[in-house]
């Protein structure tokens, strides 16, 4: 290459001085002259191999992450591996080779592996677990070998394998050459997994929403030593994500972000992201320079249930669909777990309902299984309020089908409740072989939907007042926020007390033995006076 340039240079100067050449050109010496006048350069092959898998251009924080709570120390302490791994390797503390983070979509998994990286300034290798499946016997294997001879190559690094669950499947549930090939990509990857223990220099993180039909052999300690549960986040959390997006966005001083925090019960980073570039979107659409609260709170309706159907509807359907949501806001109001309504509207959704009553329930009772039977009873007497509006305002003989779906929701969670054993006959918890029995369940639940829905016309009819101006300002405005509908409740309402709740009786108490010792004390000054 060097005498090809010096040759070149030789013929530049002639043509430079002006002297033609007697002799006849070399017609490759002329293309590679072209060549070098393009100012194209030709680089010098080396032997090492540039990453493929290496994500450049991390720059994530914690910072850039919230919501996180009290599994942000356990995420710093990974980045002290990384900049501090000396210290505990010097007092004999082990550091893990894995950390598995598990969590509902969308909470940020991926994102908090970024973090880890950034804070440790350490090389990120991503990947997705499905890119190691192949058709083809060995492709996988060979593709976990070079992820991880990469990792190693570019020591101190993170190894991040999303969605772990498309190969980390238990062995031997797949049949044939398909589970074959998953197979043996997963025994490379529980190889590779043993091959950084204790040492700090890589460490792989692997996210996954589905951790209970993973191998025991790949999550057991050695490979994967922590497992961080990340969940949906709290009141606290959703405020924390919604100040973070809304960092690079016109934000009017006095937004409300409690109020969309509220709103937002049940939703994970992504849809809370999601949420303010909605809202972003229909500022520019309005021509406006600010968010305000009011868009955040429309972007979380649309994200929620959908955009807004614009169709015409007669005044006859648009008081039917009052008179249904109407009917469950009046119910509700009645019993305790459920009468935090934040607000009703009959504006239909695109491909949804044409109304609903959005009400704020505990995350803990109606999720997690702590419900308890008169909650249930309750509920069910809530689902079956649309049906019984129906009957007392159009009659038996004018009947829709405008209340199918809560009836639907009525019976199951009838039968779930007989199940359960939870009734007067406690079929479930005496009778373990309920097939034969099936009669005698399905009596009991209908005997249980036939009290709560006498309950409900009962609610009802003492309301009578109440659901008429509820649906008469339904009508009128298409939604009721939730200061106008208690207020409506204060006026017209015939709301029976409430029995005390466990910390209202709490507070009676100590109420009444502060007055008892104050009732002491000055008797005991009156004596020794």
């Amino acid at each position: 290459m060097r005498e090809l340039e010096r040759e070149m240079e030789g013929i530049e100067e002639e043509d430079e001085e002006g002297e033609e050449g007697t002799g006849e050109k070399n017609p490759y010496l002329q293309m590679a002259m072209q060549f070098m006048k393009s100012g194209a350069r030709v680089r010098r092959a080396s032997n090492k191999r540039l990453p493929e898998y290496l994500e450049r251009g991390v720059d994530v924080k914690f910072t850039d992450v919230a919501g996180l709570g009290k599994i942000r120390l356990e995420l710093e302490e990974i980045v002290k591996f990384f900049t501090h791994g000396e210290m505990y390797r010097r007092r004999g503390v082990k550091i893990p080779g894995g950390i598995l983070l598990c969590g509902p979509p969308g909470v940020g998994k991926t994102l908090l592996a970024k973090a880890v990286a950034g804070e440790a300034g350490v090389n990120f290798f991503s990947i997705s677990a499905s890119q190691f499946v192949e058709i083809y016997v060995g492709v996988g294997a060979s593709r976990v070998r070079a992820l991880y001879q990469e990792a190693r190559e570019n020591a101190p690094s993170v190894v991040f394998i999303d969605e772990l669950d498309a190969v980390g499947r238990e062995r031997g549930l797949i049949k044939g050459s398909g589970g074959q090939e998953r197979d043996a990509t997963l025994n490379q990857l529980l190889v590779s997994l043993d091959g950084f223990e204790g040492r700090g220099e890589v460490i792989t993180i692997a996210s996954t929403n589905r951790p209970d039909i993973l191998d025991p052999a790949l999550v057991r300690p050695g490979r994967f030593d922590r497992k961080i549960f990340i969940p949906k986040p709290g009141l606290i959390g959703r405020m924390e994500i919604l100040q973070v997006h809304a960092r690079k966005k016109p934000m009017a001083e006095d937004l409300d972000y409690m109020a969309v925090a509220s709103m937002t019960d049940g939703m994970v980073g992504a849809e809370l992201a999601n949420i303010v570039e909605i809202a972003a979107i229909n500022m520019m659409r309005d021509g406006r320079t600010e968010l305000t609260t009011d868009d955040l709170l429309q972007a979380a309706q649309i994200e929620e249930r959908g955009m807004l159907d614009r169709k015409d509807r007669s005044s006859e359907t648009w008081r039917q669909v009052a008179i249904n949501e109407a009917a469950m806001a009046v119910v509700a109001v009645n019993f305790p777990d459920m009468k935090n309504i934040e607000f009703l509207t009959i504006n239909p959704r695109a491909g949804r309902e044409l109304g609903y009553v959005r009400v704020k329930m505990d995350h803990i009772k109606f999720k997690e299984g702590m419900l308890s039977r008169q909650s249930i009873l309750d509920h069910i007497t809530v689902q079956l309020a649309p049906r019984a509006a129906d009957e007392l305002w159009y009659g038996e003989d004018q009947l829709s089908t405008i209340w199918a779906e809560t009836s639907d929701n009525a019976r199951s969670a009838a039968r779930s409740l007989v199940l359960g054993g939870l009734s007067d006959k406690h079929h479930g918890l005496n009778n373990f072989w309920v097939a034969d029995r099936i009669n005698d369940i399905d009596t009991e639940a209908l005997r249980i939907l036939n009290m709560c829905y006498e309950r409900a016309k009962e609610i009802l009819g003492r309301n009578r007042t109440l659901m008429d101006e509820v649906v008469g300002k339904l009508v009128q405005k298409k939604s009721l926020t939730k200061q106008e509908f208690f207020t409506l409740v204060e006026l017209y309402g015939s709301i029976k007390p409430m029995p005390p709740s466990i910390l209202e009786l709490r507070k009676i108490k100590r109420l009444e033995l502060e007055e008892t010792v104050m009732k002491l004390d000055m008797t005991t000054a009156r004596n020794s006076s």
